[in-house]
């Protein structure tokens, strides 16, 4: 599949173009430019294979635009579009740079060849690329790691990546680069004084070079490679996405693995990283705000045409089992990939590594676990890197997982049980305890009118529902006071302990 950037002011001719490109095999169209500006800037950011340009786009002369976008992209093809392809236009765009020029009004053979020459020319060129790198350096992967919105632990998890990485593979080169360039906390977490930053790089993108960036970038005790961002938030606007992508190039080729903090606010250089990274992991939490949040940027990002949602992972940050909103329901809510491994909140945990500023800190082994597998499924770490000790098949695991609940809840019948029974018997009790303080006072009162223990236990009995009045029994009046005494209902009280029945007392005065 080819993708393709055009570059047409006239409406009607983007249409003509768009219908025969749309009849064409291979062939995706990704953006439309109207001016000449506007076409170098989406074939940085965009990076197509093929850029149509049309001869009279302006403001600056197309010849320009052609040695521009060859220069920055030397592996695209630029095909120009003229209303008269005589030998002298043709010559004229081929020394620009151009690999043909498609004549106007569009006809389907002369579109369909013209792109058909250049799809194979971009493929040989990427070819000889490809292989000129086999052979001298291997590109490492790039994660760009970004938050639905702030707060919901992009840093964290980002910074922890990378340490888990270096703890796994000690000989790896690891680099975690902080783009969050307006409130970048990196520097903050791993206790790190910064002398140069990302814009200190960005400033000189347009002449940039290996040991430029090799020298802003920071090794710290931990065994990760730092690039922060800078301190200066004035600073950020140096930062721009070309100048991002370049820098990204050369971190690509000096390490093996380069993990982006994109942060958790939307900004131009959070869009360039999802648009530069090989795998983009989008960092939620399980609430309403959140998952929006996270909505939003992704559909975003998609109009902007520098991510695409089913190609991206979501990781379920924070999760609480107490929490209204269920971890399960974000899957359902995305097109995005969501990821099996789910951090649980764990804020006493990480407590240890936010106060020593040192990953490191963390000790429990079922962290670190967490975060292989994290690592695993966005692509970090092949399966056959893992130790034979942990190297367990997900659905073996999941079954023995699945047993051991099984034998934890089978065994925790019983508690349930008795708590249950306790539960329900102490609700009894305070319920008959308040009915027979009530027959207490009938029987105290029918006591005092007629001096008989019969009348007495009688209005006790009227005063009652039925199941309380069952077994009632009134104490013949001593000292100036009658007892009455009412069982409690149901028969769990004398297996767990509790009484069975309950005897209140009132005061009786004599009427004359």
């Amino acid at each position: 599949m080819s993708d393709v950037v055009i570059g047409l002011g006239d409406q009607n001719l983007v249409a003509d173009l768009t219908g025969i490109l749309q009849e064409i095999d291979d062939v995706s169209i990704k953006a439309v430019a109207t001016t000449t500006q506007e076409l170098i800037d989406l074939s940085r950011r965009m990076r197509p294979d093929i850029v149509i340009a049309y001869s009279e786009i302006g403001p600056e002369p197309i010849t320009e635009i052609i040695r521009d976008i060859t220069a920055q992209r030397p592996d695209v093809a630029v095909l120009e579009v003229s209303d008269t392809r005589t030998p002298a236009t043709v010559v004229k765009a081929m020394e620009a740079g151009a690999r043909g020029v498609i004549a106007y009004p569009f006809s389907f053979p002369d579109v369909s060849s013209r792109l058909e020459l250049a799809q194979e020319w971009v493929s040989h060129i990427r070819k000889f690329q490809t292989g000129a790198e086999a052979s001298g350096r291997q590109r490492g992967t790039v994660l760009s790691v970004v938050g639905a919105k702030g707060g919901v632990g992009t840093t964290t998890i980002a910074t922890h990546l990378a340490q888990d990485h270096v703890l796994k593979h000690p000989d790896a080169k690891v680099c975690l680069v902080d783009v969050d360039v307006e409130k970048g906390d990196i520097g903050a977490v791993l206790d790190v004084r910064q002398s140069v930053s990302i814009a200190d790089v960005a400033k000189v993108a347009e002449d940039l070079g290996t040991q430029t960036v090799l020298d802003a970038v920071i090794l710290h005790e931990t065994g990760i490679h730092v690039l922060l961002a800078p301190a200066d938030v004035r600073e950020a606007d140096f930062v721009t996405p070309e100048a991002l992508q370049a820098i990204v190039e050369i971190l690509r080729r000096e390490f093996d693995v380069v993990i982006i903090d994109g942060g958790g606010h939307v900004s131009p250089s959070q869009a360039a990283s999802v648009e530069v990274a090989d795998e983009v992991l989008v960092v939620t939490t399980a609430d309403v705000m959140s998952v929006r949040a996270m909505r939003r940027r992704m559909m975003a990002w998609t109009a902007l045409s520098v991510g695409d949602e089913s190609t991206m992972r979501v990781l379920v940050n924070k999760v609480d089992k107490q929490s209204i909103f269920p971890a399960s329901a974000v899957p359902r809510l995305t097109t995005a990939r969501v990821t099996e491994t789910r951090i649980p909140m764990s804020t006493r945990l990480l407590e240890v590594a936010q106060n020593e500023r040192n990953p490191r800190a963390i000790t429990e082994v079922a962290w670190w676990r967490l975060l292989s597998e994290l690592r695993r499924e966005v692509g970090l770490e092949r399966p056959s890197a893992i130790p034979p000790a942990t190297a367990v098949p997900r659905t073996r695991r999941r079954k023995r997982e699945a047993g051991g609940v099984s034998l934890e809840n089978a065994a925790l019948i019983p508690f349930v049980l008795v708590l249950a029974a306790v539960a329900w018997q102490l609700a009894v009790t305070g319920i008959t305890f308040i009915w027979a303080g009530h027959a207490t006072t009938a029987a105290a009162r029918a006591y005092a009118v007629s001096h008989q223990t019969s009348s007495a236990r009688s209005a006790a009995v009227d005063a009652l529902p039925g199941p309380f009045a069952s077994g009632l029994a009134v104490a013949t009046p001593t000292k100036g006071s009658i007892s009455v005494t009412v069982n409690i209902p149901m028969g769990f009280g004398n297996v767990v302990g509790l009484p069975t029945t309950l005897t209140t007392s009132r005061s009786v005065v004599a009427e004359p």
